[in-house]
């Protein structure tokens, strides 16, 4: 592990990073999901019923590849943090990870129907003005050694490309402590599309590695060194079109590593 000082275009970092390989390639293999491993038993009577249902709908709307499900963990508490294309999100992430997760979702969100929909498919923490506290909930879901699902970026991209991270992840993954699993997905954002000709939209889904951070807690400039520390661990997993305002940070840090 070495310091390395990458350049964002909002922003300048300098974050400790471990030594990754180059990025994957999409000719490297992705594997047909196994709907077998999705879990429902965890949860409620309810959400068992409405989560298997949802399951059978997604999997009527998209073809679902991926590589990496070997990397989330089994035990343990741990934040999933992904990219943000598409409403298809959380319900990939939510419905599909053999984890009971808590998913982070804005307050805006909270009515219907989007509350009924996101109640069905896992526990909600909303953040906003109506929950002040909402962050203060997922930290103890962690330190209880759950799972929290949030997207760092806090807003979809318009143009599939990554927007710049959100220090709330950090502030998490800090204070519970708890490590982040980064994971990324592209494809979705074309779901319109390929469902105007009653196809399924193909979408792909790469899992990294889990990234420890310092716990404690961090000052402002510390917080944002985080943040950018796991917003460059998503652009490896995408190809370098979705990379956006840190793929130029990406290949900054394979070019010091070489």
């Amino acid at each position: 592990m070495h310091e390395s000082c990458v350049i964002l275009p909002l922003s300048i970092s300098c974050v400790l990073v471990q030594k990754q390989p180059e990025q994957v390639k999409d000719i490297m293999p992705y594997h047909p999901f196994d709907y077998s491993i999705v879990e429902h038993r965890p949860w409620p009577l309810l959400q068992r019923f409405s989560r298997r249902i949802l399951v059978v709908v997604l999997r009527l709307l998209i073809r679902l590849e991926v590589e990496g499900v070997e990397n989330i963990p089994r035990i343990g508490s741990f934040i999933l943090a992904a990219n943000h294309l598409h409403m298809l999100d959380p319900a990939i992430g939510l419905l599909l990870v053999p984890r009971r997760m808590v998913g982070i979702v804005k307050d805006k969100w909270r009515k219907p129907p989007f509350n009924w929909l996101l109640a069905g498919m896992s526990d909600i923490i909303y953040v906003g003005k109506s929950n002040r506290h909402g962050l203060l909930e997922a930290v103890k879901v962690l330190q209880a050694g759950g799972v929290v699902a949030i997207l760092p970026e806090g807003t979809r991209s318009r143009t599939g490309a990554l927007r710049k991270g959100q220090p709330g992840v950090a502030l998490l993954a800090t204070h519970a402590p708890a490590p982040v699993l980064p994971a990324a997905s592209y494809g979705q954002e074309l779901a319109t599309r390929y469902w105007k000709r009653l196809r399924r939209v193909p979408v792909r889904v790469r899992i990294g590695s889990l990234i420890e951070l310092s716990a404690g807690k961090a000052e402002k400039e510390q917080l944002q060194a985080y943040t950018d520390q796991i917003m460059i661990a998503l652009p490896r997993l995408l190809p370098p079109e979705y990379q956006g305002v840190y793929g130029l940070a990406y290949s900054s840090q394979l070019e010091y590593d070489a």
